[in-house]
């Protein structure tokens, strides 16, 4: 490393917990141990907030402060503040040790509450106008295990992947059926068949939203999919009737390189746009289809291939 690493803005990749031979540095599967004076490592580490630049912090090109925060780059103790979504995608990972467990009951008595604003008595009522959206919205509703069985043809699953997240090139520019920040759309969109569907063979398949292709990545596992989502008694039902399951990941790449931090927050947005498109789409089309959020980050980046700068965020189970 050298000079380029000037412009890095030093932030921290995780919590650090004291003792009085130095500190260590949780980053989720692994740690990174410091040795040293506690107070002249905290006087480096606590500036370490991705607001100054390496330059910023430790003016002098050599000299110990300097190697010690090279080695927690290298070790991915610390990473730039462009890349903070990092930090924040693991800590929201299925499996964080952030957060408290919470009973049947406690989850029961919190979906009872809704939101109550602190304003005064004066309201007015709504004066909707039902169109033909309106028709599906009110269809819409997440697939149980109770609901009849339904297969999802090629055309459907075609359909519902082109209306979520299709592109299409305008003399503007890439134009896509959802709002993009920036547009840069850096969503990517899987699809899991563990059964032939139309002129698809089994096997794991990488939407191309610009060609409105399924580009093969490799053949199907047949286990994989009951170690990729979590184990949930309605989940492990509706896998079993064998459907097709797409998945969404965001390539944080490019986007994290303009907005920085707040990257991650867009392509949450856009995520969460993509599956409402898609769920639309379903309802429409009469298909099945459920959003499943309790996925294996981890196994899930590993079985679709994805870079280092992409992660994976949801997935959706269609009829089967």
């Amino acid at each position: 490393m050298g000079e380029e690493l000037d412009p890095v803005r030093p932030l921290l990749a995780g919590p650090v917990r004291w003792d009085a031979d130095g500190a260590t540095i949780d980053i989720g599967m692994d740690e990174v141990r410091v040795d040293g004076d506690p107070a002249t490592l905290a006087m480096i580490l606590d500036r370490c907030d991705g607001g100054s630049s390496l330059r910023e912090l430790v003016p002098e090109p050599a000299g110990p402060a300097r190697e010690l925060v090279e080695l927690l780059l290298r070790r991915g103790a610390l990473v730039d503040a462009e890349h903070a979504w990092r930090v924040l995608h693991r800590q929201s990972s299925a499996g964080s040790a952030l957060g408290r467990g919470a009973s049947t009951a406690e989850v029961a008595a919190l979906c009872a509450e809704s939101y109550a604003a602190p304003h005064g008595e004066t309201s007015v009522a709504l004066d909707a106008r039902p169109g033909a959206l309106s028709g599906i919205t009110t269809a819409r509703h997440s697939w149980q295990p109770a609901d009849p069985r339904r297969a999802t043809t090629f055309a459907e699953l075609s359909s519902i992947l082109e209306l979520s997240y299709g592109l299409h090139r305008t003399p503007a520019g890439r134009r896509g059926t959802i709002a993009s920040a920036g547009g840069m759309h850096p969503l990517v969109l899987h699809v899991l068949l563990r059964d032939p569907l139309g002129p698809a063979e089994a096997g794991l398949w990488w939407f191309d939203p610009l060609a409105a292709r399924l580009r093969r990545v490799r053949a199907a596992d047949e286990d994989e999919i009951d170690t990729l989502l979590l184990d949930e008694p309605s989940t492990r039902e509706l896998i079993s009737r064998r459907g097709p399951v797409v998945f969404v990941s965001a390539d944080l790449r490019r986007p994290s390189r303009k907005y920085g931090a707040r990257a991650y927050r867009y392509a949450l947005m856009e995520a969460g746009g993509a599956m409402h498109a898609a769920l639309l789409a379903a309802a429409e089309l009469s298909v099945p289809a459920r959003p499943i959020g309790g996925i294996d980050d981890r196994l899930v980046h590993s079985a679709l291939e994805l870079p280092d700068t992409a992660v994976a965020l949801l997935a959706l189970l269609l009829g089967g």
